[in-house]
């Protein structure tokens, strides 16, 4: 009864304390059996029965019998916690208005609410339930109740066991309390992740639960990086994250060496003689596995750690790790987990799935997209391209405006050939846009040179990655930077510096505006260049280069 109770949980999960409806019914049900079966046997062993006793077991029966209606009409009127207490006082009632010859049963009936409230609530909410009833029962005025001496005392010795026991029953309980916790959160998890978010939202969502359902410091999914999948890690400090490259990659060689079995590690003291390594599963643990575990319980920054295989048909898909910082994991939470893993493989391979599904009808689209710019938009270009090119042929090469044609000639050649780039990445599906900035730099330095007579030095290295959205909205501000000093300034000359690391994008501008005026250029704030850069969450600053030329800097976070 017990096992099908509990993998009926997973139906029914709950976020909070208590226990699932199904375990409750089962419950209510238990409670008005024992209630029956200890008034029957009561009224047999005793001759008389007081009026007292007859009421409170009537009380007692009609209150489970009323509890039992109300799960059954999925309308609970109290809650469980509250139940459990009420069956405790009529035990301990009980114990005292009857002899201590039947008092074993009565033992007996302690257990039920212990176990349960252990299991719905917690272990320290059945330890002190338990407490309370034995508290309650040695200080009860029943005088053949625990008798330790007399020709009664082996009966009392018998009855202080088994009070003792029932307090033990709320640690012995702690395993079951865990393995409803879990099939809980498993629960959960299949019903509210949603695999039409895609791969990298699911992953996030699954190690941020599964981090705050086990109450563990550090949860990682480790999937193939070589297949393009993401390593999620999810903290108590940061929250839930996607590595950097290096560190999955350096996640994937430490994970590489562990068998398709669930293993635990802990870092043990050096007077701890216990073994560090266990596994849970067939296979002996080799010593070879001690120095990767090691390594990566250093990297994770914890003490101990679950490690749990993503596998299927002998295949490696990936890897579950949970780590603590201390020493509260349990074998419980890896069965639960290694348990539940083949499911969470199903929902992360759906979610892969509709990725997949969506960069291919992207690709379709890209495809259809570039197709059309192709007989539609590039065109035009290149007819002036071809009329541009006729024009210069018919100028001669000492004519003044022939060097004017001919710079126009190479922007139209240029322009056409941003636009084939555009296009064939559309077609082919390549990630060109990933370094879309540096070339649209470059493009505008030489306009802004050639149209305005101002000279343009850029300094940005050869590639910089950046989406599509962020190196437009880079695009915009260098435009204005450029646009104001064309418009507010003399300068001559102007300087572009565009660098770019892990955590940000830095764009500089400076100009020789004061060094051809004579004077430093007054304080100014473009709004609209800072509205731009708050968006992004980003900084402005505009300073004195020399004390005399104006120097624009924006930094932008990744």
């Amino acid at each position: 009864m017990w096992g099908r109770q509990m993998s009926e949980i997973a139906e029914a999960p709950r976020t909070g304390p208590g226990l699932s409806v199904e375990m409750r019914r089962c419950s209510a049900g238990v409670r008005v059996v024992t209630a029956l079966m200890c008034s029957v046997l009561l009224i047999n062993s005793e001759p008389h029965v007081a009026s007292t006793s007859s009421y409170v077991m009537l009380a007692y029966n009609a209150w489970s019998g009323w509890l039992l209606w109300s799960e059954a009409r999925e309308r609970p009127l109290v809650s469980g916690l509250l139940a459990y207490w009420v069956d405790v006082a009529w035990a301990c009632t009980m114990m005292q208005l009857f002899s201590a010859g039947v008092m074993a049963m009565m033992f007996v009936t302690l257990i039920h609410p212990v176990v349960l409230t252990t299991i719905g609530y917690g272990v320290g909410h059945g330890v002190l339930l338990s407490a309370v009833a034995a508290a309650g029962m040695l200080l009860g005025d029943n005088p053949a109740l625990l008798q330790l001496s007399g020709p009664n005392r082996w009966s009392g010795l018998m009855e202080l066991v088994a009070l003792l026991l029932v307090p033990a029953a709320a640690l012995l309980a702690r395993p079951m309390r865990v393995l409803h916790r879990w099939l809980a959160l498993i629960g959960e998890l299949e019903t509210r992740l949603d695999p039409r978010r895609g791969l990298e939202p699911i992953c996030t969502e699954l190690v941020e639960r599964l981090r705050a359902g086990t109450q563990a410091d550090v949860v990682a999914l480790v999937l193939p990086s070589k297949v393009g999948a993401p390593a999620m890690i999810a903290s108590r400090e940061d929250g839930g994250f996607r590595a950097k490259d290096l560190a999955h990659a350096q996640l994937e060689q430490l994970l590489a060496p562990t068998l398709q079995t669930p293993l635990s590690y802990v870092k043990r003291r050096w007077w701890d003689l216990r073994p560090s390594l266990r596994l849970h599963g067939k296979g002996s643990p080799a010593r070879t596995l001690l120095e990767p575990l090691d390594e990566l319980a250093r990297l994770l920054d914890v003490r101990s750690l679950h490690v749990v295989p993503l596998s299927r048909y002998q295949r490696q898909y990936g890897h579950f790790v949970i780590g603590y910082r201390g020493l509260r994991s349990t074998e419980q939470d890896l069965s639960a987990l290694a348990g539940a893993a083949p499911e969470l493989l199903r929902i992360i391979e759906q979610a892969a799935l509709v990725d997949q599904l969506q960069e291919e009808s992207a690709s379709h689209e890209r495809a259809r997209i570039g197709r059309d710019l192709h007989d539609s938009a590039i065109q035009p270009y290149l007819g002036l391209k071809y009329a541009v090119e006729c024009v210069a042929l018919r100028i001669p090469a000492d004519n003044p405006a022939r060097s004017e044609v001919d710079a126009l000639a190479g922007l139209v050649n240029a322009e056409v050939a941003s636009l084939r780039e555009l296009i064939s990445g559309l077609r082919t599906g390549a990630q060109h846009g990933d370094n879309a900035l540096v070339p649209a730099v470059r493009r505008q330095a030489r306009r802004f040179a050639l149209l305005f007579g101002i000279e343009v030095d850029v300094d940005c290295p050869d590639a910089l990655a950046t989406t599509r959205a962020l190196a437009g909205a880079l695009f915009h501000m260098l435009n204005e930077a450029l646009n104001n000093i064309r418009k507010h300034t003399q300068a001559h000359h102007v300087w572009i510096a565009l660098r770019g690391d892990d955590s940000g994008l830095d764009l500089r501008v400076r100009d020789d505006g004061g060094s051809v005026s004579g004077r430093a250029r007054a304080d100014f704030q473009p709004r609209s260049l800072k509205q731009r850069v708050d968006e992004l969450g980003g900084s402005l600053q505009i300073r004195l280069h020399d004390g005399l030329n104006t120097e624009l800097a924006i930094r932008i976070p990744l």
